[in-house]
């Protein structure tokens, strides 16, 4: 275990000399695919928490492993590999640039994650940070270096509230460990400062609303397989944030908490809103992104609002996480490729695309079912110290509800995107294989990593579960076709009027 949590900071570094040789064919391929395996094999074999004591780096550097980093390193390095093989197919110029930032980027996305000192964890957070602003200019195109410009200011001052976040609750914490900076910020002297600096630090990650927008600009410009990291794995780094530092489970700032409550109600709903008006099928993922993230940061509210049950939310939140990694990681990727030509495979393709994107909205027996099943378990309507928690099981269905609309808005506008789509083994090897993990995983790993869940049954109570995911993806999917025969009503009443015009 101690090698392998090595290898998972150090092996990216150590592959970066290849970029030097990325016109020779297999080795800078190579490279791309062997980075995350240390972190993938990492997450796999973990079997419990524990930490490495690296006395002379930096301050005094903590590496190590727990249930929530787990969960949130197995969908990050998943998804580094499924993207990293879809990139080896992708590129086909300025390779060495990309090798090199890639690695960095990688590098500071899964060393954050295996942190538990707060000098490593900055750090760590800053290189991606900054590395993945060369990811985002990738093509040089005036839109991408205007997305650019965006998310530099938004991530230096992002940078900025979270570097004095942190440092004031070192001061107060008398330490340097991540695990005792949360009571600093819980106490009420001065305590609701640096809540609000880590909040709103992290929460430009994270997508926050009024601090999302870099979001939309840079994930439709950026190469696809880099738009699959940002949004499937990048922005769960605030996420984490949140859940390391700020007090769940601690009393205190309980009113900041309901605030962070509604925050995400308006991010889950509004960001699914704003999707639906897009028509670059990349920007509305990114918008179901920022609404995904406000579900994600309804519950970190949650949890703050009612300390008591933090300690059933938090497995809750990475179950929750994984689960939007890995399948939003595979419509990222889906937007690259060709369609298939004969009718057989286009049905297929179709088939294969719609699925993780329907999981997003729960549909039963997928990963999206296990996880809003989680989610309706802890966001109950009578849950303590949270004012809008009558009203949660009926945002939940909104949300559903939005997300099943938004899905379809994107098929639609990915079935009449006339970019020309490029694909190779490596692409369909990234995209078929992490389109399948997104689909399988949730059966084998979850439940053994979060214990303390209740399980998904179908059973007595089971049928009325799934009643309760299902309905309204049934209620999204007749509303497009309505919309669907409403267009080709008008779509046929305006031909016969243009041949009149012609005639005349």
């Amino acid at each position: 275990m101690t090698a392998l949590l090595l290898l998972t900071v150090l092996l990216p570094l150590g592959l970066l000399p290849l970029a030097a040789l990325a016109r020779s064919g297999y080795s800078w391929r190579l490279g791309l695919v062997l980075m995350p395996l240390p972190g993938l094999l990492l997450a796999l074999a973990y079997e419990g928490p524990f930490s490495l004591s690296l006395p002379y780096l930096l301050t005094g550097a903590l590496w190590g492993l727990d249930d929530l980093r787990r969960l949130l390193l197995l969908a990050a390095a998943t998804l580094w590999l499924a993207a990293g093989l879809y990139a080896a197919g992708y590129l086909k110029r300025r390779r060495r640039r990309f090798y090199l930032l890639w690695a960095l980027t990688l590098t500071g996305n899964l060393g954050l994650m295996v942190s538990l000192d707060l000098a490593s964890f900055y750090s760590f957070f800053a290189l991606m940070t900054f590395a993945a602003y060369g990811l985002v200019i990738h093509d040089q195109t005036s839109r991408a270096l205007f997305a650019g410009k965006v998310y530099l200011v938004m991530a230096l001052l992002g940078e900025m509230l979270l570097l004095a976040g942190l440092l004031l609750a070192a001061q107060r914490a008398g330490g340097m460990m991540l695990a005792e900076l949360a009571p600093a910020v819980a106490a009420g002297d001065g305590g609701g400062i640096i809540f609000l600096l880590l909040l709103l630090g992290f929460g430009v990650k994270a997508g926050l609303p009024l601090l999302h927008f870099w979001l939309p600009l840079a994930h439709p410009v950026a190469p696809t397989p880099a738009s699959a990291v940002l949004s499937g794995a990048m922005i769960k780094a605030g996420l984490l944030g949140w859940v390391l530092l700020l007090p769940l489970g601690l009393p205190g700032q309980e009113w900041l908490g309901q605030g962070l409550v509604l925050a995400g109600a308006v991010g889950a709903l509004g960001g699914a809103l704003l999707g639906l008006m897009q028509r670059e099928p990349k920007t509305i993922l990114a918008y179901s992104s920022i609404s995904q993230m406000g579900l994600m940061t309804l519950l970190v509210g949650a949890a703050v609002a009612a300390p008591g049950e933090a300690a059933v939310m938090v497995p809750v939140i990475g179950l929750y996480a994984l689960h939007h990694g890995l399948a939003k990681g595979a419509l990222f990727l889906a937007t690259g490729l060709a369609r298939p030509a004969h009718r057989g495979g286009q049905a297929l393709w179709w088939g294969l695309v719609a699925l993780p994107g329907l999981s997003l909205a729960g549909l039963p027996l997928t990963s999206g079912a296990v996880a809003k099943l989680a989610m309706k378990s802890v966001l109950v309507p009578d849950l303590p110290g949270v004012g809008l928690a009558a009203l949660l099981p009926a945002l939940m269905s909104a949300g559903a509800l939005a997300t099943t609309l938004v899905v379809m808005r994107f098929l639609w506008c990915l079935q009449g995107d006339t970019k020309s789509g490029r694909h190779s083994p490596w692409m369909l090897a990234g995209w078929g294989g992490l389109t399948l993990v997104s689909l399988v995983l949730f059966w084998w790993l979850p439940w053994r990593a979060t214990a303390e869940l209740p399980p998904m049954t179908f059973g007595e109570t089971g049928l009325r579960h799934a009643w309760s995911l299902l309905w309204p993806i049934m209620v999204g999917l007749l509303l497009t076709l309505v919309l669907l025969l409403i267009r080709s009503g008008r779509t046929a009443r305006a031909a016969p009027a243009r041949a009149d015009n012609g005639r005349e």
